[in-house]
C-alpha cells in the first residue's frame, strides 16, 4: 500500500482515470478490503492460494553464504519477473478484455512492490539449506515472526504498523505519514516513456540481500538495533523506488500519446514515413488502396527508440496508410 500510494500521487490524469476505472471493475475474486487503488495492491496476496499464483510473487536468485554450491536450488515454474512482464504485455494490448486488464493491474500493483523487497529476489544457500532458504523464510531469527523474510516484509520495522483494510482514518494517517517521510527523503523525478526490464530490479534486490540483509545477523539471533536501522534505511529507499517506478510504468502504459505520421522524402524507389513512438510499445502499420477498403496490417513493429520508420517500394496504385498503437 505504501508503494501504491506513492505511485498514485504521481500518476498523470489519463493514467489515474484508467487505473480508477479498472479498479472499479467487478471481479470473480473480490473482497471489501481492496476496493480502491491503494488497497487493491494487497489483492494478489489475498487470493494467491485460490488462484495458485503464490510462486508469482518472488524470484529465487541464489547466492552462497558459506561457499556451499548453489546448484541445488530448484528452478521455479514461474517468478515475479515473468509475472511483471506478463502484466505489462496484457495491459498494453488492445486485445485484452477489460476484466482481464482489471486483474493484471491489481497484480502489477502488488508485484512491483514485491520485487523491490530484497528477499523476494534472492535465496541464500548454506550448509544447512543447500536448496536455498526461500528468501529468508527458512532463516530463523528471534522476533519478527521468527524468520528473516518477515522482518524484511516489515522493512525492519519501518512499515510494521498494522494497517486495517478497508483503511480506517487512523490507518490512512499512518500510511500518509510514511509516504510523506519517504517522499521527503527521496523526491520523485519523472522517468516515463519506456518499458523497464524487471530483471534489473530483481538483481538490485539480490545484491542488497548479500550486502545488507544477511550481513550482521546469524540464525537464531535477535536483530540488533544496528541491523534493523540498516534494514529500515534500505526499505525506505526501496519503497521510494518501487512507488516511483510503478508511477512511471503506469504513466507509460496508459499514456495518451498522439501518433503523428511524417512523410519522408522519396529515396530511390522507396516511400517511407516516420512517427513518434514509445519504445517497447507495439505498433501496427496498416494499408488500403481506397477509402472503401478495409484496413489490413502490413507490418507489426516494436520500436527500440522514440522514432519509428516504415518503408516500402513505391507502387503503381494509390495507397492509404495509418499506424495504430
Amino acid at each position: 500500500m505504501v508503494v501504491a500510494q506513492i505511485a498514485y500521487s504521481h500518476l498523470t490524469d489519463s493514467a489515474k482515470a484508467a487505473c480508477d476505472a479498472l479498479v472499479a471493475v467487478p471481479l470473480t475474486y473480490t473482497n471489501t478490503g481492496t476496493t480502491n487503488f491503494i488497497t487493491a495492491a494487497c489483492w494478489a496476496d489475498d487470493f494467491k492460494t485460490q488462484l495458485g499464483t503464490g510462486v508469482w510473487h518472488y524470484i529465487d536468485i541464489p547466492f552462497s553464504l558459506d561457499g556451499t554450491p548453489t546448484n541445488g536450488v530448484a528452478q521455479d515454474s514461474y517468478d515475479v519477473v515473468r509475472a511483471i512482464n506478463l502484466c505489462m504485455q496484457q495491459l498494453g494490448s488492445s486485445t485484452t478484455s477489460q476484466s482481464n486488464q482489471a486483474v493484471y493491474l491489481r497484480y502489477l500493483l502488488h508485484f512491483v512492490g514485491d520485487i523491490h523487497q530484497p528477499l523476494h529476489a534472492s535465496t541464500a544457500v548454506f550448509a544447512g539449506s543447500t536448496g536455498g532458504d526461500a528468501g529468508g523464510n527458512g532463516f530463523a531469527i528471534t522476533g519478527y515472526g521468527g524468520e528473516l523474510h518477515a522482518l524484511w516484509d516489515q522493512g525492519g520495522g519501518f512499515v510494521a504498523a498494522n494497517l486495517s483494510r478497508p483503511l480506517s482514518s487512523g490507518s490512512k494517517t499512518t500510511l500518509s505519514n510514511k509516504v510523506t517521510q519517504i517522499e521527503t527523503t527521496y523526491p520523485y523525478t519523472t522517468n516515463s516513456g519506456t518499458f523497464p526490464d524487471p530483471m534489473s530490479w530483481a538483481l538490485e534486490g539480490w545484491n542488497l540481500a548479500q550486502t545488507v540483509a544477511y550481513v550482521g545477523i546469524n540464525q537464531g539471533d535477535a536483530p540488533s538495533s544496528t541491523y534493523t536501522n540498516a534494514a529500515q534505511q534500505t526499505a525506505e529507499s526501496r519503497l521510494a523506488l518501487g512507488g516511483h517506478r510503478l508511477a512511471d510504468l503506469l504513466n507509460t502504459l496508459f499514456a495518451v500519446y498522439p501518433t503523428t505520421l511524417q512523410v519522408n522524402a522519396v529515396t530511390g524507389s522507396n516511400v517511407s514515413f516516420s512517427w513518434n513512438a514509445i519504445p517497447g510499445r507495439t505498433y501496427h502499420v496498416q494499408r488500403r488502396q481506397s477509402l472503401a477498403d478495409d484496413w489490413g496490417d502490413i507490418a507489426v513493429m516494436t520500436p527500440k527508440s522514440g522514432l519509428a520508420t516504415y518503408s516500402e517500394a513505391i507502387g503503381t496504385t494509390t495507397r492509404f496508410y495509418r499506424v495504430t498503437q
